[in-house]
């Protein structure tokens, strides 16, 4: 049991494995209220927790929102479903997506 405890305690963590990426998503969508539970559901659903999440109500005509979302220590496959599942997003017009 001891030997258990120990590897994972020496098993590297989401920030120090190289197999993960930094993903940063921009996403601009319609203004309205229940957008951002709906952004940061795909995150719940993977088991996940975006490390920032920041909105503004853009001062054009259409009021539209700009919302950036980053997350560190997810796996490329992690980040291009996150991806996929904020463009299916209902209000969503467009995502740009960074990874580091």
């Amino acid at each position: 049991m001891f030997a258990q405890a120990m590897a994972r305690v020496d098993a590297p963590g989401p920030q120090q494995n190289s197999s993960t990426v930094k993903a940063m998503y921009f996403v601009s969508a319609e203004s309205d209220p229940g957008l951002l539970p709906r952004l940061v559901e795909p995150f719940a659903k993977l088991g996940l927790i975006p490390d920032r999440v920041h909105a503004d109500r853009e001062a054009h005509a259409d009021r539209a929102l700009s919302v950036d979302l980053r997350i560190a220590g997810v796996t490329p496959r992690e980040a291009d479903l996150l991806e996929r599942a904020l463009r299916t997003v209902i209000g969503v017009r467009s995502v740009i997506v960074v990874l580091d």
